[in-house]
């Protein structure tokens, strides 16, 4: 695509990174400095990768859409992996090591000591939370979401009252 040519679209695809931005913030949470701030880099992105658009396999909206909607995703996701301390690189110098944990405790047979005792809804749950959301999980068991959610609250009292809610390593 051409200078021209984008200079032509440039308002729609400000429109389009607007509306998108926007979402986003109001999703998350965000000022309105931010969202001019993803808005604005939506649309650096979507320059960037003008010369890429290839009108036989989409329209300009579309494909301004997918490329705004793909950049406003990776910011945020940077922006929360940051927050919570991903992605961030701290010297080990200092790093005070510790056993993970004690030689008595035997997680693995504990743990399956309390799935054994569990009622098969919540055994299924508890498996199925290992590798997916709650949400997700909902959907594998074909269960409700508010299922999930009550079966996790008595996955909860099951190791706690098996001793299992303070873990080695881990703070309340």
């Amino acid at each position: 695509m051409t200078e021209f040519a984008f200079a032509q679209s440039y308002p729609a695809s400000r429109r389009v990174a607007a509306v998108l931005a926007a979402k986003a913030a109001a999703l998350h949470g965000l000022s309105n400095t931010d969202r001019e701030d993803l808005s604005q880099e939506a649309l650096l992105e979507l320059w960037r990768k003008a010369a890429a658009f290839d009108e036989r396999r989409a329209g300009w909206r579309t494909y301004s859409e997918r490329v705004v909607a793909s950049r406003l995703s990776s910011l945020l996701r940077r922006a929360y992996s940051s927050r919570s301390g991903h992605g961030r690189e701290d010297s080990l110098e200092g790093l005070k090591l510790t056993d993970p944990a004690p030689a008595d405790l035997d997680l693995r047979a504990d743990v399956r000591r309390v799935l054994d005792g569990l009622r098969p809804l919540d055994r299924s749950v508890a498996l199925c939370l290992i590798d997916y959301s709650a949400i997700e999980t909902g959907h594998r068991l074909g269960v409700a979401r508010a299922t999930v959610y009550r079966s996790i609250k008595r996955l909860r009292v099951a190791f706690m009252a098996a001793g299992l809610h303070r873990m080695p390593g881990r703070t309340a």
